[in-house]
């Protein structure tokens, strides 16, 4: 009877810790759903989006699932085929729900159930103070500003998912299946891959062999890259095989340098560009989520005090270390175990500069967000510990507040540039169809960047715009050559014109694709001015230098007489909803 007593009381307390458990990722959910998607009816399609989103959701279920197996199987989408499959498999299932608004909405809870899963993690190994500050970060996480890019929310979180369920499995002694699982990240988006390097480090207890096991896990981590490396080789995937042997060695090590820096800066920049940027929307969400915030932090228990003395004191002479408190070391190691995660999260960032701060480009710092937002709260908890006893506990949470309601400030600074960059794409669409009906085989349409509106954070009108064209309407077969939309680069017209009259479409012409470049005679081109702000069809001879050039002339209607392609509905001002 008296030994039942034990597990008869301990089974309330499981109850209540669940139920807190519940409500605290409810309120991270919230969190989320007001710092990144509360305009995401404003939201729209955004570069890559305009690339893989309209195939997959025309798709009937046996098209869609014998596309994405043949994807799977020839290891296509630069040798990490499950990135692009989540991409097309999630766009299919949140338009059947919803239309566009439904596949936002599979996004959301796509990161949702990440948010999640590393609150649990950190609940696991640590108190839910440490959890529940870590995870408030992880949510506002601004140093990658593509959480709600549909590219990235379908086809890079599936990545993070796995590297959580990974952890998981590793601290639950399943480790053959926390491998499998950290493996599959290289063929999905393989930046998070080693994140995972930190997983003998999340384990309460070190012991004396946590080196050797550090070192071992690490080896096996290396020798699957190494496979994943040779096999991309073998296919000839061009992002690996184009890498000189000079990059290999030098990107990894200065990125994971730069990376970190830049991944914890933006928590300080980014409340600055919230006030800079502010407006009364801005100011209230602001001012709501400081007292959401007040509350939450201040009420926050630490269950030690420290001494700043005591802490120098230790610092400074090296025998003295188990003199800290259980707790402070606890803290410690969770540092540790952050600060891995962090430099694992930019060696593989090949392909983009590891210090971006704005635009898509910022996704290099996509797998930042797990060991970021750790070492940010083991330095809050630090305070905490330290201030709390002096009756300054007050002070440390309204700086964690209102630096914590910038940030959701900052959200919606991304939120409006993503509205606005949607606005910007409907608007040229609808303005520059009434300009070009004619536009048929062979054309090619040249748009000057002048006037063309551009958002901070995410493309507006930019290197896409040669594959929208033929989605706003269905082309004829027959067509081998579709007319296409091309914007063109700031110094164009030293560059343009090539031999015979014919214009030159490249990198240092127009913003385009590689596939789409190529030479285009000049009375097959249409040239649109937008240095008023608005487009102007020119008919009259364009101007380069003291040459002229002939344009296409206005010619009959073509584009009316086709049928509305799939972005028809969506791009055109006034057309009738999907």
């Amino acid at each position: 009877m008296t030994a039942s007593l034990p597990a008869t009381n301990a089974h309330p307390k499981r109850k209540m810790r669940l139920s807190w458990d519940i409500l605290i990722c409810l309120f991270l959910g919230i969190l989320l759903w007001v710092g990144r998607y509360w305009q995401f009816k404003s939201f729209g399609l955004y570069e890559d989006d305009l690339t893989i989103i309209p195939g997959a959701v025309v798709m009937n279920f046996s098209e869609l699932f014998r596309y994405i197996g043949s994807y799977i199987v020839h290891l296509y989408g630069h040798g990490r085929p499950l990135s692009d499959s989540f991409i097309y498999l999630f766009s299919n299932l949140g338009w059947r729900l919803a239309g566009l608004q439904g596949i936002y909405l599979i996004g959301f809870v796509l990161t949702w159930i990440n948010i999640s899963l590393f609150y649990a993690l950190i609940r696991r190994i640590s108190t839910q103070n440490i959890a529940v500050i870590a995870s408030v970060f992880y949510v506002l996480y601004a140093a990658d500003t593509t959480q709600v890019f549909l590219t990235h929310s379908l086809g890079a979180q599936p990545s993070i998912f796995l590297l959580l369920i990974a952890f998981h499995a590793y601290l639950s002694n399943h480790k053959i299946a926390a491998y499998i699982l950290a493996a599959i990240i290289l063929f999905s988006y393989e930046t998070p891959f080693l994140v995972f390097l930190a997983a003998p480090l999340l384990q309460k207890k070190w012991g004396s062999q946590i080196i050797k096991k550090f070192v071992l896990h690490a080896f096996i981590l290396l020798a699957f890259l190494a496979a994943v490396y040779l096999l991309r080789i073998q296919i000839g995937e061009g992002r690996v095989s184009g890498l000189s042997t000079q990059q290999m060695l030098t990107y990894p090590i200065t990125h994971s340098i730069i990376g970190p820096v830049v991944s914890l800066g933006t928590y300080l920049l980014r409340p600055y560009q919230a006030i800079r940027e502010a407006n009364p929307t801005i100011l209230l969400a602001i001012g709501l989520s400081l007292i959401a915030f007040l509350a939450v932090f201040y009420f926050l228990k630490w269950r030690f005090q420290l001494d700043v003395r005591q802490l120098v004191a230790i610092m400074i002479t090296r025998s003295r270390w188990k003199e800290l408190p259980d707790e402070m070391l606890s803290l410690g190691k969770l540092f540790i175990a952050g600060f891995v995660m962090l430099i694992g999260a930019y060696p593989l960032t090949f392909t983009v500069r590891a210090y971006a701060i704005s635009g898509r480009d910022t996704r290099v710092h996509l797998a930042g967000v797990v060991g970021a937002s750790l070492v940010v709260a083991c330095a809050i908890m630090l305070l905490f510990s330290l201030f709390r006893h002096k009756k300054a506990g007050w002070v440390v949470s309204i700086i964690i507040a209102v630096w914590a309601a910038l940030l959701v400030g900052y959200g919606f600074v991304i939120q409006r540039d993503y509205r606005l960059a949607w606005q910007y794409q409907r608007d040229f669409w609808t303005s520059l169809i009434q300009l070009v009906p004619d536009a048929g085989p062979d054309t090619a349409i040249l748009v000057s960047p002048d006037g063309l509106k551009d958002t901070r954070q995410i493309g507006a009108n930019t290197w896409n715009l040669p594959r929208i064209l033929n989605q706003l309407y269905v082309m004829p077969t027959d067509w081998k050559n579709p007319p296409r939309v091309y914007r063109l680069e700031t110094q164009w017209q030293g560059h343009l014109v090539g031999s015979d009259d014919s214009f030159i479409l490249n990198v240092i012409t127009v913003t385009a694709p590689p596939s789409l470049y190529g030479e285009v005679p000049s009375n097959h081109v249409i040239f649109i001015d937008s240095s008023s702000g608005e487009l102007v069809r020119q008919t009259q001879a364009l101007i380069i230098g003291s040459a002229s050039y002939n344009l296409e002339q206005i010619g009959l209607p073509v584009l009316p007489q086709l049928a509305h392609g799939f972005l028809y509905s969506l791009m055109i001002e006034g057309s009738p909803d999907p």
